[in-house]
C-alpha cells in the first residue's frame, strides 16, 4: 500500500510541463520576487524558476555574502533580461530584517512575491534537553519569529505601494515534518518550529484574502542539500519518498533511474513554487501541499472537490477531528 501522502498518481520528483516557467500563464513579467536562503539548493532553484519566467527582478537573500553574490551572478548571466540582486541578510537577527526592508523602501522597490525558504535545523536532542540551553528558543527566533517579521514587512508594503500595484504572493517552504513526526524524530525542535510557523501563516491567510495576498505553504520534498548534509543527513536519508509503485509512479521511477535522478530534483520545488505564485493556485490559499503532487490532479477531480468542500482540508490541525 502506498503512503497516504503520495496523494496523486503520478507522484513527481522532477519538473513537468504544467509547472514549466515557459508557460505564458506562469509569466512573472513586471513582478519582483524575493527568496530567503536563495544562494543554493531549493532557494536557488526557486530564484532560477522565477528568472526563467521573466520576472522583472529577483532578489536572493543569504547569510554568506560571497556565496549569495556568486549565486546572483550565475542567474544574471543565464537570464540577462532579469535584474538579479544578491543581498546579505541574517534573518535570525531582527535588526537585519528591519534594515533589509528599510533599504528596499529607500530604493522604491516593492516586492510582489515573497518566498520564505531560510531555516535553521534543530539539534539532535529531545525537546526537554534544549530548553534550558536556550537552543529551542533560538530555533523559534529563526523558524517562527523571523518568518512572521518578514511577512509583516512584506504585507506593510501595501501602505506605501502605488495604487494598482501587483497582487502579493507569499510562499512558505515548510516541511512534511509538520505531519510525519517520526521522520525528523531525532530533531523534534525542527518539526515543532516548522509546524508553529505553518500554522501561524495559515491563520494569517484567514484574515487576508487571496486577492490581496495569496498564501500557500509547501513541502519541497526530499532534496539533498548542503544544509541537510551539514545537519547529519546522508543521501540515503532522502530516498524515503520514492517507493511509490503504482503503474504510473513505477514508470516515473524507471525513467528517473534511467536519467540518474534517484531523489527529488531541486527544480521540482523550484518550479512548483512558481506555479503557487500564479492565479491557478488561488484555490490553495491558506493550505499546505506537497511539491511532488501532480498539479493537474490538484486542480480538478476528487482532490479539488475535497478542497472546495472542506475548509480544513490540507491544513494544520488535529487528525481525527
Amino acid at each position: 500500500m502506498e503512503p497516504a501522502w503520495t496523494m496523486t498518481d503520478p507522484f513527481h520528483r522532477a519538473p513537468y510541463p504544467t509547472i514549466s516557467p515557459l508557460r505564458p500563464e506562469l509569466s512573472q513579467a513586471g513582478r519582483t520576487m524575493l527568496v530567503t536562503g536563495g544562494n543554493e539548493g531549493i532557494g536557488f532553484a526557486i530564484a532560477k524558476a522565477f528568472a526563467q519566467a521573466n520576472a522583472a527582478r529577483v532578489i536572493i537573500l543569504g547569510r554568506r555574502a560571497e556565496a549569495t553574490k556568486n549565486s546572483a551572478a550565475q542567474i544574471a548571466q543565464q537570464y540577462p533580461q532579469v535584474e538579479v540582486q544578491g543581498l546579505t541578510c541574517d534573518i535570525s537577527k531582527s535588526a537585519d530584517i528591519d534594515e533589509l526592508w528599510a533599504s528596499l523602501g529607500r530604493q522604491a522597490i516593492v516586492v510582489d512575491i515573497l518566498v520564505l525558504n531560510a531555516v535553521v535545523i534543530s539539534e539532535s536532542k529531545p525537546i526537554l534537553a534544549t530548553i534550558s540551553s536556550g537552543k529551542l528558543w533560538q530555533d523559534f527566533d529563526t523558524n517562527v519569529k523571523a518568518q512572521l517579521q518578514m511577512i509583516e514587512h512584506f504585507h506593510a508594503q501595501d501602505k506605501v505601494a502605488a495604487k494598482g500595484a501587483n497582487q502579493k504572493v507569499l510562499v512558505n517552504v515548510s516541511s512534511y515534518a509538520i505531519h510525519e513526526w517520526k521522520v525528523a524524530a531525532e530533531k523534534p525542535g525542527y518539526g515543532l518550529t516548522k509546524s508553529a510557523a505553518t500554522l501561524a501563516i495559515q491563520l494569517i491567510a484567514q484574515d487576508v484574502p487571496p486577492e490581496e495576498m495569496q498564501i500557500v505553504s509547501m513541502n519541497p520534498g526530499g532534496v539533498f542539500t548542503r544544509a541537510a548534509k551539514a545537519a547529519g543527513y546522508t543521501e540515503e536519508s532522502f530516498q524515503w519518498n520514492h517507493r511509490t509503485l503504482s503503474p504510473t509512479n513505477l514508470a516515473c521511477e524507471m525513467r528517473s533511474v534511467a536519467n540518474g535522478t534517484l531523489r527529488v530534483t531541486a527544480d521540482l520545488p523550484g518550479q512548483f513554487a512558481l506555479w503557487l505564485a500564479s492565479s491557478e493556485a488561488k484555490f490553495l490559499h491558506g493550505r499546505f501541499v506537497w511539491a511532488e503532487w501532480d498539479v493537474d490532479q490538484l486542480k480538478s477531480g476528487v482532490l479539488r472537490k475535497k478542497i472546495d468542500e472542506d475548509s480544513y482540508h490540507f491544513k494544520v490541525g488535529v487528525r481525527g477531528l
